[in-house]
């Protein structure tokens, strides 16, 4: 992901720290929103009732298609267990039960900037945007940690969430009325992908506004003045101001074809 500058181009110290702490705030209220409703949707991603038998448990679970569902599956395990992971392609059903309770990651990605010393990563946070997942022993953050040599790596962590990143992927290939459930409450459902972590796909939710990445020099600055080499977007203003209700425009749309404006 590469957010360009844009709207944040004329921005200063001093606007930006502001719009830091706005996002902050907007990010808090989204998450808290966001984290009710997947508490309340929660039975509708019990994997069972998209693998079947091939997961353990004792309930009973219709799960229609699931033969093919399974080999889609296992399949894209196989496609994404070995790079970067070093994990066995090969899976074993059926596989370990995984429960319903879903966490929220924020999205990151590595930015070069060019300074005065050459040139620098910075670890960019995308606060209004975060990927969902399967409870693990790793976060995603961990697991980016583990992988880059950071700390201590668990080889069975790692494929629990490879693993679970993989079911939450092909769950909502399978039911995409989750996607439209989400997108109904203003919550847009997108697959991302990550250099650090190969082809594993990790479904992401961001709310109908955005964030954006101010030009390198404030990037530079701030992370500087945050003592490390991390930097998180702020709100992209114009997406807030212009922010509008799909369904007022479909009604709207309804009663200009009656020749009727609203």
């Amino acid at each position: 992901m590469d957010n360009r500058a844009g709207p944040a181009e004329a921005l200063n110290v001093e606007q930006m720290l502001h719009l830091h702490t706005l996002t902050k705030e907007v990010a808090k209220i989204c998450q808290k929103q966001l984290r009710g409703y997947l508490d309340t949707m929660a039975l509708l991603f019990r994997p069972r009732r998209m693998l079947g038998e091939a997961v353990e448990g004792t309930e009973r679970e219709s799960a229609t298609g699931s033969e093919r569902t399974v080999a889609e599956f296992r399949e894209l395990y196989r496609r994404v267990a070995v790079r970067p992971f070093d994990l066995r392609p090969e899976l074993t059903f059926p596989i370990e039960s995984v429960s319903t309770q879903l966490q929220l990651y924020e999205w990151e990605y590595l930015h070069d900037t060019k300074t005065d010393r050459g040139w620098r990563t910075i670890r960019v946070t995308t606060p209004l945007t975060w990927v969902i997942a399967y409870s693990s022993n790793y976060s995603l953050s961990m697991l980016r940690q583990a992988l880059a040599g950071h700390e201590e790596r668990d080889p069975e962590a790692v494929r629990a969430f490879v693993l679970r990143a993989c079911i939450m992927h092909t769950h909502f290939l399978k039911f995409p009325a989750i996607a439209e459930l989400l997108a109904g409450l203003r919550y847009r459902v997108e697959v991302r992908r990550s250099p650090e972590l190969g082809e594993l796909p990790l479904v992401s939710l961001s709310p109908p506004f955005a964030t954006v990445r101010p030009p390198d020099n404030l990037v530079t600055m701030a992370s500087g003045l945050a003592g490390g080499a991390s930097f998180s977007e702020v709100l992209n203003l114009d997406t807030v101001k212009n922010l509008q209700d799909p369904l007022r425009q479909e009604v709207a749309a309804i009663f200009r074809s009656h020749g009727q404006e609203i």
